[in-house]
């Protein structure tokens, strides 16, 4: 599926205006690829697209194709299981995206989208990073953008106290931006996941990071912006964010500080105050249970049960994967998997495989 996927993405590109359109209608890639000269009768592509269709060859996807195998991308459509519910309903969907690590992880319960300015000053970044934490700790993904400044420190925020992080990125997944970015990017696809819309080879412009915006705001629950100014593309994002009518918070600040015009006129336009932690808590309905149980502590397990924990990561990983890790036999593997699953430590996401919760 993976070839007709990229050749679908050759074809429509990404931020396609009838994307929603094309979702909706749920027909496979392999199908509009098999059909492709007769698009017109479909009555939801575009000239462009049509022209494409029978412009761009499937050899031109499989010299792709064999590139993602080398770098271990995958990719899912609108058709498959995995494809995010958070994007099937905004107008300009996306009909194709690739990934490394956990995509599922766009279907955790809490999903906040940070984003801000990238170039902090101190105190910024010690409010992202303090209020990164503590929703980690409480057991909500952290969505960001992987852009210097504040995308940087949610996601390590995230890392750092075990929690689960998804970065979208505006370039395909075998480039780095900014180049520094290199073993970062790669140990958020390790533990987090790693998104974009764009395939290897892709053209890509200047309006690719403004295009990625929208995913970030659709696939939080809520959007946070913690420092912006007043003509930023952080506001994009939190644009985005109202018009598929996200609840929108933003961290106010003095008026003194141009670094914070663009989120005191988010917050005098209506978006909540974002004061400490506690206010995306309550959102979610979880203040309660962080006052109950404070920071969530680590499952208890035997020492088996600790070394198949540790071998899964934050990837998710079948029995015989974990058997080539630890040695363990895998008929013991297998009992003690669906033990951890029944005491909640791990979660099966497909037959057979599993990840940590």
């Amino acid at each position: 599926m993976d070839l007709y996927n990229i050749w679908l993405s050759m074809v429509i590109g990404a931020n396609p205006s009838n994307g929603s359109e094309i979702v909706k209608r749920g027909i496979d890639p392999q199908e509009l690829y098999e059909n492709r000269r007769s698009w017109h009768n479909y009555g939801f592509f575009t000239v462009r697209q049509m022209e494409r269709a029978l412009e761009v060859p499937l050899t031109a996807a499989k010299t792709v194709w064999e590139k993602h195998n080398e770098h271990g991308i995958m990719s899912v459509n609108y058709t498959d299981m995995d494809y995010p519910v958070c994007f099937m309903d905004i107008p300009q969907a996306p009909v194709v995206l690739f990934y490394k690590g956990d995509i599922s992880l766009l279907e955790d319960e809490y999903r906040v989208a940070v984003v801000g300015s990238r170039h902090p000053d101190r105190d910024g970044t010690k409010i992202c990073t303090d209020m990164c934490r503590a929703l980690a700790e409480n057991g909500i993904t952290i969505i960001s953008g992987l852009a210097q400044g504040m995308d940087t420190i949610s996601h390590i925020a995230a890392l750092e106290n075990s929690g689960r992080t998804v970065a979208f990125i505006g370039t395909s997944l075998d480039k780095y931006y900014p180049a520094s970015h290199r073993r970062f990017q790669e140990e958020i696809a390790e533990k987090g996941c790693v998104v974009s819309e764009y395939h290897i080879d892709a053209f890509t412009n200047g309006t690719a990071f403004l295009e990625r915006n929208r995913l970030i705001a659709a696939a939080g629950d809520i959007v946070c912006v913690m420092q912006a100014k007043a003509k930023s593309g952080t506001l994009s994002t939190a644009k985005k964010a109202q018009e598929y009518s996200k609840e929108l918070f933003a961290v106010p600040g003095s008026i003194l500080n141009p670094l914070y015009d663009g989120t005191n006129q988010l917050i005098q336009d209506g978006a909540y105050p974002l004061l400490r932690p506690s206010d995306v808590l309550i959102h979610f309905g979880l203040e309660e249970k962080a006052k109950s149980k404070g920071r969530k502590p680590k499952p208890r397990l035997t020492p088996i049960e600790q070394q198949i924990y540790d071998a899964m990561g934050r990837q998710t990983k079948s029995a015989q994967q974990i058997y080539e890790q630890t040695r363990i036999p895998i008929v013991q593997i297998k009992a003690l998997l669906t033990k951890m699953e029944l005491d909640g430590v791990i979660k099966m996401v497909s037959a057979g495989v599993y990840c940590t919760k």
